[in-house]
């Protein structure tokens, strides 16, 4: 054990390091001069993260402006150690400890208790999973989807078609959910998964619910979080905006804090998690060409319209349901100060109710380029085209790409702290016997989570020396007095682990 004791005292003190150093980034004004990125499969890109679907920028054209060299030169230093010197992992280590606050006490501990509080423990893990309160409260709730009247699912079975690693259980699994009318609730009612279809009479039912839950943690963290918010989503994003917006357009403009400097973060983070040995291989259940096959496929079934809360609500079938929804409130209220000042935004510059109003937004080329670019690079599109595009349209997508950015990544990112690592309940794989998590993984997970909460530039910071002028000035103010009202609202209630606050939220996915 003195092997491991110093593997993990090497790798604790990296994790503090990088979390002590990380500063919030300063963004600059957009550069004056375009260059035109075109975006290569990651297997040209980055070789060693072999997708053939996903499409990146590659290190060679990230923009000048991006590129910080020591974060760049700190990556490549921590892949190299991981890989040739010292990696985290030491097999045939014993589990963690049975009680669940004994094993996050020796996993996290130390320096990192002084830049960064313990996780909280869900009330829905406090006895048997409450699987019918995660799926309305909290980053599960967004799996949470009708099949008729009277019943509602997560369906994750599709996570069974890639390969896991020797010895572990298969995690596709599916969730029945049934509307308790007098508690306007949701109640599990039946778990279809490796073991068969499990009641909540069945002495199997908590290892369903440690396979449901383990299925729902690691696409969150796999698919929406990286592949869809960094990859699909933001980066897409980001590159449609540099190609195709002057930087003097009033949309570049209002979306610059929001992108800059994805390009460097999804590249270094890409090599330090997907790479063989890295993060993603090592925590989840799946081998590494099993994790390259989930994200190939995943990226190609990217839907835009997660990006919308009261679209996807509706979609998915919960808002006006018959049962408390708080996260899709939650979410709902979030968009909607976003959504104002998108629309405070826009009427500076494209009037909605002047004569010319409508003409402004068709006849404005950069802002058509920018959605056939958009739609291009999106997979399967953002809903709004250059031929189909309204004022209202633009206004609900631009404050899409806000959301996309601020409250997706933090819900599906820093947010899941105080879930992955109580692995009591959720685990970070299921092994056949039901074995706990061997130290190394569950160590893994503890530092690869802490360092999702470095300090980034938050969404509530001044922004305004973006501002084209002294109007788009006063929008900015206007939009941090309103998110600083919504927050102050939402202390008045006590705090709860599955809220999301404004104050939380970060400007972007940089890293």
């Amino acid at each position: 054990m003195l092997r491991w004791y110093l593997r993990r005292g090497f790798w604790d003190l990296i994790a503090w390091l990088k979390f002590t150093v990380n500063k919030p980034l300063n963004i600059p004004l957009p550069p004056t001069e375009r260059r035109i990125i075109e975006p290569k499969p990651m297997i040209d890109a980055i070789p060693e993260v072999p997708l053939r679907n996903v499409m990146v920028c590659a290190r060679a054209n990230i923009p000048r402006d991006e590129v910080v060299r020591r974060n760049t030169m700190a990556y490549q230093v921590q892949v190299w150690l991981y890989t040739t010197v010292l990696s985290p992992m030491q097999p045939g280590l014993p589990p963690i400890d049975a009680d669940p606050q004994v094993a996050l006490k020796r996993a996290f501990t130390g320096l990192r208790r002084t830049r960064f509080r313990a996780p909280e423990l869900p009330a829905e893990y406090l006895g048997s999973p409450d699987l019918g309160s995660l799926a309305v409260r909290g980053p599960y709730a967004c799996y949470t989807t009708r099949v008729d009247d009277a019943t509602w699912e997560w369906d994750l079975h599709m996570l069974d078609n890639y390969e896991h690693h020797p010895g572990l259980l298969k995690i596709g699994s599916r969730v029945l959910f049934r509307l308790d009318p007098l508690r306007r609730a949701l109640q599990a009612h039946r778990i279809e998964c490796v073991l068969g279809s499990i009641e909540p009479t069945d002495p199997r039912w908590d290892q369903a619910c440690k396979i449901a839950l383990c299925a729902a943690s690691t696409h969150l963290s796999l698919v929406r979080h990286f592949n869809w918010v960094h990859l699909a989503g933001g980066a897409q994003l980001a590159l449609a905006t540099r190609n195709r917006l002057s930087a003097s357009h009033p949309l570049c403009r209002l979306l610059w804090p929001y992108i800059y400097a994805t390009f460097q973060s999804n590249d270094i983070v890409t090599r330090g998690q997907m790479a063989r040995g890295g993060d993603f291989e090592t925590i989840f259940s799946f081998t590494f060409a099993g994790m390259c096959q989930l994200f190939d496929d995943s990226y190609l079934a990217y839907p835009h319209l997660v990006n919308d809360p009261k679209a996807d609500g509706d979609a998915r079938g919960v808002r006006g349901a018959g049962f408390d929804t708080p996260t899709q409130e939650n979410l709902e209220a979030l968009f909607d100060v976003m959504h104002r000042f998108v629309c405070n935004y826009l009427e500076i510059y494209y009037p909605r109710n002047a004569a010319t109003g409508a003409s402004a937004v068709h006849n404005n080329a950069e802002t058509l380029a920018w959605l056939e670019e958009l739609n291009a690079r999106v997979p399967n599109g953002v809903g709004v085209s250059p031929s189909d595009v309204t004022w209202d349209k633009l206004a609900r997508l631009l404050a899409g790409q806000l959301y996309l950015v601020t409250v997706q990544h933090e819900i599906l990112g820093s947010h899941v702290w105080d879930y992955q690592l109580w692995t009591h309940r959720q685990p970070a794989r299921v092994y056949k016997d039901f074995q706990r998590e061997p130290l190394d993984v569950y160590q893994r997970l503890v530092n690869a989570n802490y360092n999702l909460n470095v300090h980034r530039r938050a969404l509530m910071d001044d922004f305004t020396h973006i501002a084209l002028d002294y109007r788009a000035k006063a929008a900015m103010l206007q939009f941090q007095s309103e998110l600083a009202a919504l927050q102050a609202a939402m202390d008045s209630h006590p705090w709860a682990v599955w809220r999301l606050y404004p104050r939380e939220l970060e400007v972007n996915i940089n890293a």
